[in-house]
Parts: C-alpha cells; sequence; structure tokens
C-alpha cells in the first residue's frame, strides 16, 4: 500500500510540472494575435503602444457593459510597472486598456491601444499582459508581455584592437590600441563627466590594478583619444600594461562606459596578455579511462551537474532523470516529467542547465518541445525539491517553433550569469536569414527571461530581442572557452569557402553581438566565416561541445572535444594562434556510436552520452 501511495504521489507532481490553467465561465476565451515591436525610449519618452487578441470564445465583448467589457491587465493585479512611471492615462495602475472597439465578436479582433512612459532609471522593464473580463474572470494568460527598454542612446560595438602582446615578466607593453564605433544616437565628449567614454575593467574589476601603467583609474586603462565621437564615428582608447611576474597567460575582459551614465554593450572583449614560461597545457597527452555510469537509457540528451554531486540528465521523450552521482551504477533518484512534451525526431526534453546560484535558488532550465498553442520550444525553468523539479515558470515561452529535424534546443549559463539558447531553424531556412525570428539564432537572455540591455539589434530587426546571432542551420553544442568566456558553437551547416572552395557539414563558430553565420546563402559578404570546419567526408554531423580543462588533461588542457552522430566519434580541436582550430584527434571512432553530449563534470572527467536508442552514459577519465 504505501508504494502505491508513492507511486501516485510521483505521478501527481509529475503531472503538475507545468501548470494547466484552471477552467474560467463558458465562452469568455482570448488568443494573442499580435503586437508592435518592443520600444526603446529615452528616459521619461512616452510612445503608443498596441496589442491585438482574437476573441476565440462564444461571448461578444462589448466596452462600457458591466461583466462584457473586457481590458487589458497587467498579470498578476501588479502596480510596479505604474510605480515605475510607465502608466500614463491608463484605466488604472494594473489596466492599461480596454477594446478600441466597441464590440468584439466571436472570432473578431479587438485591439488594445495605451501609452507607455520610459521610466527616468535607464533599463530594460517587463511589463506582463493578459485581457481580464471586469468582475468575472482573468482570460488566458499566454505569457505575452512588452518590454521597454529605458535608454540614453550610449552604444558602442568592437572595431579591432592591437594583437595580444607577450611580455617578459614585469616588461610594460608598448601602447595598445582598442577602436570602438559609436552606434548610439549621443556623441561622446572627452573631458565631460556623463559624456566621455572610457574603456573599462568588465564589472569594475580591480583585481588587474597591478598591470596599471598610467591608467586614468584602477578600473578604468584609458579615455576616448579624441574630443568628439559622432553618432557613427569611432573612438580610440590607448593604454599600457605591465606584465604580472609570474608565467602565464591574464585576460583583462574590456566595456566602454560612460561613468555616471550608462555602461555600454559587453561583447567579450578581451586583452589576452602572455608571460612566457611552463605553459598551462605542459605535459604529455593524457591517458584515458572509460566508463560506462549509467546504461539502459533512451536517447539521452544532455547532463549536468548539481554543487552536490547529483547528476541531471535529460531523455528526449520528456524525463528528466535524477541520479545520486557520477560514479557508476549510481542510484536513480527521481525520474521527472515534463508535461505536454511532443517528442519527433530531433525535438523533446533536449537541453539541460542549472543556474549557478543552484545552491541557494535550486533553479534547473530545461528546453523541451512542447504542445501549448502550437508546437513549440520554451525554456523551462525548475525548481529542486529533493530531486523533485517543480515547475516554477516560462523563461522563453513563445517564439521559438519546434520541429522534427534542426531544432537546436541546448541551454548553458555563460561566465557572466546570462543563459544561452541554441535554437535551430526547423527545416525551414528563411528562418535563418529573418532577423525577427528566433528560429536559426542563438539567443541570450537574463535567468527569468528579460533580454539584456547589451544584447544587439540584429540588421533589419523591428527592435532588441533574445537573438544574439543569426544564419544558423542547427546549432546543438554551445560551450564557453575557460579565461577568455568566449562562446562557441557546434553545428550542422552546409559551409562553402569562397577563397578555397572547400566545403565542409559541420562547423565551430565564435560568437560574437550581431554576426550572421550566412545559412542558407553560403559564404559572401557580411557573412562570418566559422573558425573550424569539417572536411566533406566523413560526415560528422556535431552535436554537443564542451572545453576540457585541468592539469590532468596534461597537453590536451584547453582543447575542444566535439560529439559526432553520424560520424560516431569525439573530436578534438586545438586552437591556433589566428583564433581557428584544427583537428587535432579522434576518439572512440565507432566505438559507441553515435554521441550526443560532451559535458566536463566537476571530477575533471568528460561525460558522454549517446544516441543509439539503448543508451548509455560514458565517464573518460585523464590521468598524467
Amino acid at each position: 500500500m504505501r508504494a502505491l501511495l508513492a507511486a501516485i504521489c510521483m505521478s501527481l507532481v509529475a503531472a503538475t510540472l507545468v501548470p494547466v490553467p484552471a477552467a474560467g465561465a463558458t465562452g469568455w476565451h482570448a488568443a494573442w494575435l499580435a503586437q508592435d515591436p518592443w520600444p526603446v525610449l529615452r528616459p521619461s519618452a512616452v510612445v503608443s503602444y498596441t496589442l491585438r487578441f482574437r476573441n476565440t470564445g462564444t461571448e461578444t465583448w462589448q466596452r462600457g457593459v458591466v461583466g462584457r467589457q473586457v481590458n487589458l491587465g497587467v498579470t498578476g493585479d501588479s502596480t510596479a510597472q505604474a510605480d515605475a512611471g510607465m502608466a500614463v492615462a491608463w484605466l488604472n495602475a494594473n489596466r492599461v486598456a480596454t477594446t478600441a472597439e466597441a464590440s468584439v465578436a466571436p472570432n473578431a479582433i479587438g485591439t488594445f491601444t495605451f501609452t507607455l512612459r520610459a521610466p527616468a532609471t535607464p533599463g530594460s522593464y517587463r511589463l506582463p499582459l493578459h485581457p481580464i473580463l471586469e468582475g468575472v474572470q482573468h482570460l488566458e494568460d499566454e505569457g505575452v508581455f512588452v518590454l521597454v527598454v529605458s535608454d540614453l542612446g550610449f552604444h558602442s560595438t568592437w572595431v579591432s584592437q592591437s594583437p595580444y602582446p607577450t611580455l617578459q615578466p614585469g616588461q610594460t607593453s608598448t601602447p595598445l590600441n582598442l577602436v570602438f564605433r559609436n552606434t548610439g544616437t549621443q556623441t561622446w565628449t572627452k573631458g565631460v563627466l556623463g559624456q566621455e567614454a572610457r574603456l573599462g575593467i568588465n564589472l569594475d574589476d580591480a583585481q588587474w590594478a597591478p598591470l596599471a601603467v598610467n591608467w586614468p583609474y584602477p578600473t578604468r586603462v584609458a579615455a576616448q583619444t579624441e574630443a568628439t565621437v559622432a553618432p557613427g564615428a569611432t573612438a580610440t582608447f590607448t593604454f599600457q600594461v605591465r606584465a604580472p611576474q609570474t608565467a602565464g597567460t591574464y585576460s583583462l575582459h574590456l566595456r566602454p562606459v560612460v561613468d555616471g551614465a550608462w555602461w555600454m554593450e559587453d561583447q567579450g572583449v578581451f586583452l589576452t596578455i602572455t608571460v612566457p614560461g611552463l605553459p598551462p597545457a605542459a605535459g604529455n597527452a593524457p591517458k584515458l579511462t572509460t566508463t560506462v555510469v549509467q546504461s539502459g537509457l533512451k536517447f539521452p540528451w544532455d547532463l549536468a551537474f548539481a554543487p552536490d554531486g547529483r547528476m541531471f540528465v535529460t531523455e528526449r521523450a520528456g524525463n528528466i532523470l535524477v541520479y545520486a552521482s557520477g560514479a557508476a551504477g549510481a542510484p536513480q533518484l527521481a525520474n521527472n516529467a515534463v508535461s505536454s512534451i511532443r517528442a519527433e525526431g530531433e525535438a523533446g526534453a533536449m537541453g539541460i542547465a542549472l543556474d549557478p546560484a543552484f545552491a541557494a535558488n535550486h533553479f534547473v532550465y530545461v528546453c523541451a518541445s512542447r504542445t501549448d498553442n502550437g508546437w513549440l520550444n520554451q525554456v523551462l525553468r525548475y525548481r529542486d525539491v529533493n530531486s523533485t523539479l517543480v515547475f516554477d515558470g516560462y523563461v522563453i515561452r513563445t517564439g521559438m517553433f519546434a520541429g522534427g529535424n534542426h531544432d537546436g534546443c541546448r541551454v548553458r549559463f555563460a561566465p557572466d550569469g546570462k543563459l544561452w539558447v541554441t535554437m535551430g531553424e526547423v527545416g525551414n531556412t528563411g528562418f535563418s536569414q529573418n532577423p525577427n525570428s528566433l528560429n536559426g539564432k542563438v539567443l541570450r537572455v537574463n535567468p527569468d527571461g528579460t533580454i539584456p540591455e547589451d544584447n544587439p539589434i540584429l540588421a533589419g530587426a523591428f527592435g532588441r530581442t533574445a537573438a544574439f546571432t543569426m544564419g544558423h542551420r542547427n546549432p546543438q553544442g554551445i560551450a564557453f572557452q575557460p579565461g577568455t568566456g568566449l562562446a562557441f558553437t557546434s553545428e550542422h551547416a552546409h559551409y562553402t569557402d569562397s577563397s578555397t572552395g572547400a566545403h565542409s557539414h559541420a562547423t565551430v563558430n565564435l560568437l560574437k553581438p550581431g554576426l550572421n553565420f550566412s545559412w542558407p546563402n553560403g559564404a559572401g559578404p557580411g557573412f562570418t566565416k566559422p573558425v573550424w570546419q569539417s572536411l566533406d567526408n566523413p560526415y560528422v554531423a556535431t552535436s554537443g561541445n564542451t572545453f576540457v580543462s585541468g592539469p590532468q588533461w596534461g597537453a590536451w588542457d584547453g582543447d575542444l572535444f566535439l560529439a559526432a552522430l553520424a560520424g560516431t566519434m569525439l573530436l578534438r580541436l586545438e586552437q591556433q594562434p589566428d583564433g581557428t582550430f584544427k583537428t587535432a584527434g579522434v576518439l572512440f571512432n565507432g566505438t559507441y556510436g553515435r554521441l550526443r553530449a560532451a559535458v566536463q563534470g566537476p571530477d575533471g572527467s568528460l561525460y558522454l552520452t549517446t544516441d543509439n536508442s539503448s543508451d548509455r552514459i560514458i565517464r573518460v577519465t585523464p590521468s598524467q
């Protein structure tokens, strides 16, 4: 009897991973149809904004009639947005508008137009909205929101920089230059606080102050050289650094800032100083020991480790398995089901990542293909409660179409705490070059789903969105390089090098804001070349990727590993001085069949998942 009750309880928990809205009064329903592009405004500026919803019920909406007037309300009846100064002539603090139409019959469209004011404090503000039948019920909440960006007009983009210096211990560099373009609307003026552009160390990290040579401040390496830098013009930042006394590689993460006003875009720009000596990757090629730690799985797509050692694994069918550890035969603690999953082909429960602050907030993020007003990829957030996952909310609910082919859906946290999501074009090549689509893109969001203020605005886009780069086909892996924090995807993307004619079926791309990686157009002006390409044969079909680090990896420390599906192998790539990668070795060629995920565990070992229907998790342990 106890076993039966436990099984029933677990089923109920699994069934509530994603909540189902409560049934309301008969005949009153709505479905989101369209809305204006998200506004970017100067602080305190106002804009008229419109959303449209279709009446999907059987009752007519009637403006001015008690019990029939449908208003557009703030989700949760929150007044926080009005308190921030966003409300301009709203119906009240949590009702932004009613229908422009006197009546909206079933299947007709209701228009809600209202005025927004950008808050005086710069930043991104999220206004969640859904229709409400006043006095009767809240209609469907489809996760619709308006992202209002209060923007001072200070923006920049990286143009060029001096080569990375190699210095002897204690040596001072020659003058180094970084050039940024003013991509905002405000002129940068030298010597005027609140208008002068300076090159700062990201997050005001003062640990680099001992390297300073006549820097204006411990966390500001230089100010603009030019007296004024108008919108569209470029600014030069010139400075020197002193090499540390200890041999190694040192990276300064740099970012323009207008002090007293605004940090400008963080584009992952680094100055890397090399001090010769025993390199970090010194040693021999490691000896590898492989261990099957779990077996009998069905298409395990991704895995992640908790700080306490537990291993979380997604199975494409819609399961999130939790094991006590990554040890061989570790007991399974839970099997959590993602509700409304639609697993077909390459779609289902896919990427998984744990919050960098997991020890405090217990958040788990999963990219899954679900039926929710259509077949959509969604990023879901759960809260871990003793290995049972309780649904916490949607990070990204709409805008990402799912498909049985080219689905992408890997999720990873960057060193700066942003959540990145790879999204394939699901077999529709038009998505990749459409800047207003989220498919065929790599996405970057805050952990709550809001859009980072330093995300780029893609060329031709209506405004700033979650999209960070475009022109992708099927990016199934994303990894961040230790030390630099740079993001690299591995993806299925046909690419022909126009200079050599070489054709490839798989690529590794270095992601920088706003880049276009050409799919389906091939090489050409305006497109970015991969940093690694496969050869025509064999057809490897890369999936997950990861960098490895640690002295146990010896000469392979810092290398990038790619799991291959059709190639049934693990590829090892070495980075070259020019930033590109070369294939340095092939491991397990045909040994384990198709390989889906490659993740470095907390013990320094590499964990691989197979993709053969009767599947395993394999630990690869290096030693010197």
